[in-house]
Parts: structure tokens; sequence; C-alpha cells
């Protein structure tokens, strides 16, 4: 009887030690099973999990695009989100790490990046010309998944779809995108109609001697509605390039647009030679959260293209700013305007009465 005992405890043994490296191997093939290869928008393969939850941005650009789809699950922020910032970002968000970023002040802190364990690190924007190299060499040194979306103003929409698939935000990124689309297609249609587009000009800075010249991402806005008088042979780095004020006068424009920062007295000399400062066409800007005519060039471009059409075009576009804002405002900051905040916004943003 002991012997037979003995004898059906071994067997009990052996069949569970087959089922426990039965699930070994399984969970091994399901783990496998986990992630897939993505080819991302500079052409690399990438594996990357399936289930994705923990995001770190490559910069501002891409915090921006994400922080609209899912900020949930972004584990850091680029830098520290400014006053203007503050009043539209939820309470949850304010305190997220610091993780620097690619580009820009290229303060990418890597150790900080490694702390908040990501599955992902995304770069969305511009697609610079040693993207590829760029993010394998980040990839390389963390050993976490580098990806890039390329998120041009005519095609940000398929970028929303894209990301609703990686992140799993479907629903959230086709409804960022229909936006997208809707809005380019009709400040494109709106802008194909205007047969003679008046020369603007668009300048920054303290004294308003920096200017986006013509053909450059940061361009895009003004190059789409109107005729960038900012055509230039020098190089141009970052948003905007020093000019001088002869250049400016050189130019003339009928439309000069301001950044928020700009303080110039445009009543006096020599502002006032210009056609623009003569006719009372000056705007400036709106800024909150972020510039709207893309500095940094990311989503908030998209407010920018209704208001600048808004404003060159204002029986041709049809725009009313305030619903635009509304929509803009739920979608890519979760926040719902009013009327008083519609306005508010874009005081001022008509220089000269």
């Amino acid at each position: 009887m002991f012997v037979k005992k003995r004898n059906s405890l071994l067997i009990v043994l052996l069949l569970l030690l087959v089922l426990l490296v039965g699930c070994g191997q399984e969970t091994k093939e399901n783990s496998a099973s986990e992630t897939y290869l993505f080819t991302d928008s500079a052409g690399r393969t990438v594996e990357l999990p399936k289930q994705i939850d923990r995001i770190a941005p490559s910069g501002g650009l891409a915090q921006m695009a994400l922080f609209a789809i899912a900020p949930d699950k972004l584990v850091g922020v680029s830098g520290q989100w400014k006053d203007s910032v503050l009043p539209y970002v939820g309470d949850q968000y304010r305190d997220l790490p610091i993780l620097g970023q690619f580009y820009g002040m290229k303060n990418f802190n890597k150790e900080a990046v490694l702390s908040v364990n990501p599955q992902v690190i995304i770069d969305v924007g511009e697609k610079k010309a040693t993207i590829a190299e760029d993010m394998d060499q980040i990839q390389a040194s963390l050993g976490i998944p580098v990806i890039f979306i390329e998120a041009r103003l005519d095609n940000t929409d398929e970028a929303y779809r894209t990301l609703g698939k990686i992140l799993g935000r479907e629903e959230e990124g086709n409804a960022i995108a229909d936006y997208c689309h809707t809005t380019y297609a009709r400040i494109k249609a709106v802008s194909e109609k205007i047969r003679n587009k008046p020369g603007v000009l668009y300048v920054g800075g303290a004294q308003g001697n920096m200017a986006v010249a013509r053909g450059s991402f940061h361009a895009q806005i003004v190059d789409l509605l109107a005729d960038n008088v900012a055509v230039t042979t020098e190089p141009t780095e970052g948003s905007m390039s020093q000019v001088s004020m002869e250049q400016i006068l050189a130019w003339n424009p009928e439309v000069l647009v301001i950044a928020a920062e700009t303080e110039a007295d445009f009543s006096a000399l020599p502002w006032r030679e210009l056609r623009a400062v003569q006719s009372q066409r000056v705007l400036r800007v709106p800024s909150k959260p972020y510039d709207w005519m893309g500095r940094p060039p990311s989503v908030n471009r998209f407010m920018g293209l209704s208001w600048l059409a808004a404003r060159l075009y204002p029986e041709e576009s049809g725009i009313n700013l305030h619903e635009e804002m509304k929509m803009y405002y739920r979608l890519f900051y979760h926040y719902e305007l009013d009327d008083v905040e519609c306005a508010a916004l874009l005081a001022g943003d008509r220089v000269l009465p």
C-alpha cells in the first residue's frame, strides 16, 4: 500500500513538473508575442511593446503632441512648465520629472530618463537630415525603443492616426486627426481662393529684429496663407534669423505679424515707415499656453492657422474664432474655454487701433 501511494505521489509530482515547464514556455512565448515591429517616419524598424503605458517625449514638440492624445502616459516632460501653460495643465501633470530634450537646448538627461523607466521615447515633428542617425544613437545609448513620427502641417492627421494605434488610443487619435485634416483642408481652400495675397512678415525678439524666413519649417503658416516677404539666402537657425531694420524696411510688408515678446514702438521711426504700420495692419500672435504661430512648431500651429486666416481674410474664411478655440483647447489641452476666456486670449492681437 505504501509503495502504491509513493508511486502515485511521484506521478503527481511529475505531472506538476510538466505543467510548470509548459507554463514557463508559454510565458516566454507570450512575452515574445507582446512586441511587434514598427517602421517609423525615418524608415527605421523598431521593436515596440504592444501595450504602452509609459512614454518619454523627445522634447517640447513631442510633448505637446503627446499631451493631446495620452497625457496620462507621460512619465516626464522636456522642461519646466511655463506660467502661461500651467492654467491649462491638470494638477496631476504639473510635477512630472524633467527629462530635457534631444534638440533645441540639447539637454536630454539620460539618467533622468532611465530613472522613470519609459517603454518608448517618441519624437514628433520636423524630419531633420540626421533624424535616423539621431534616433539610433539615443536608442543604442539607453537600450529603450526610440521612434520618430513626422508631423508637418499637411500630415499631422496621419501622425495622430499612427500615434493612436501605437498607444492604444485610436478613438482619441482619430478625433484629433479629423480636426487637423479638416482645419488644414479648410485653410488651404481659403488660401487657394485668394489670388492677390498680401505680403506678410513675421518677426519676433524684443526689438522685432528676428524674422521667420520663407520656406523654413517654422514659416509653414505664413507660407500657406500669404506672400512671405522674408526671403533670405542666409542660413536659418532655430525658429528665427536676425535681420537688420534696413532689411525689414526693404521688405516693406503689407501686414506685420509680431511675436508676443516684441516690444518695439511701432508709432515711432523707423517702424512707422512700413506699409503695415501706416495701414494699421500689425498683428500680435496670441501665446497662451503656447505661441499659436509655432514656437515651438508643434500642434499649436493649428490654432495659428485659423487665427491668421480669420485675421487676413475674415469674409473669405468665415471663421468663428471663439468656436475654433473651444474645439482646439478641448482636443489638445483637455480644457473647456468659455467666451470670456476666448476674448481674453485674443485681447491685444490687433496692435494698432
